[in-house]
């Protein structure tokens, strides 16, 4: 009974040593020297500094936008309470 697990236990072997064998390159592909990953990651800070000052940009449009809603809001609701002079 021994006799016949021995091929499924090397298989098994066999198998987990190729999974650790595509792991391994894998491993190795991804491997980059200390430069290039340095330069990745200043591209990545340069993207992230663009797209913080377009999100300001785009913060300071929506408030100026709001402000003007805002003025604009507070003309009706006077209007509409009696308060605001109609014949402006």
């Amino acid at each position: 009974m021994t006799q016949a697990r021995e091929p499924d236990d090397i298989d098994r072997v066999n198998r987990e040593l190729r999974h650790f064998n595509r792991r391994l390159d894998r491993l190795e592909y991804t491997q980059i020297s200390p430069q290039e990953f340095s330069s990745v990651l200043d591209r990545i800070y340069e993207e992230i500094g663009r797209a913080r000052s377009e999100m300001k940009a785009e913060f300071v449009a929506v408030n100026a936008r709001l402000e003007s809603l805002d003025t604009k809001i507070d003309i009706i609701i006077r209007r509409l309470s009696g308060e605001g002079n109609l014949e402006q």
